[in-house]
């Protein structure tokens, strides 16, 4: 083999910071606040419905155009 003499050394690379301990909830209570699928599919509003609502690009603009 013909390893030129740098390639079996490791590159100065920092070690990566220690993350601190998080206090978490537990995991069956932060999925007990999750809504149910039907829930958020009740919800949900039509793509349509939702560009209805934005304003025009002539409100927007105004008098500059």
């Amino acid at each position: 083999m013909d390893e030129s003499p740098d390639a079996s050394r490791q590159p100065a690379v920092p070690r990566p910071p220690e993350l601190p301990e998080v206090d978490s909830p537990p995991t069956e209570e932060v999925l007990d606040s999750v809504p149910s699928r039907e829930d958020v599919v009740e919800k949900a509003r039509s793509a349509a419905e939702i560009v209805r609502e934005q304003p025009s690009v002539d409100d927007i603009l105004g008098d500059r155009r």
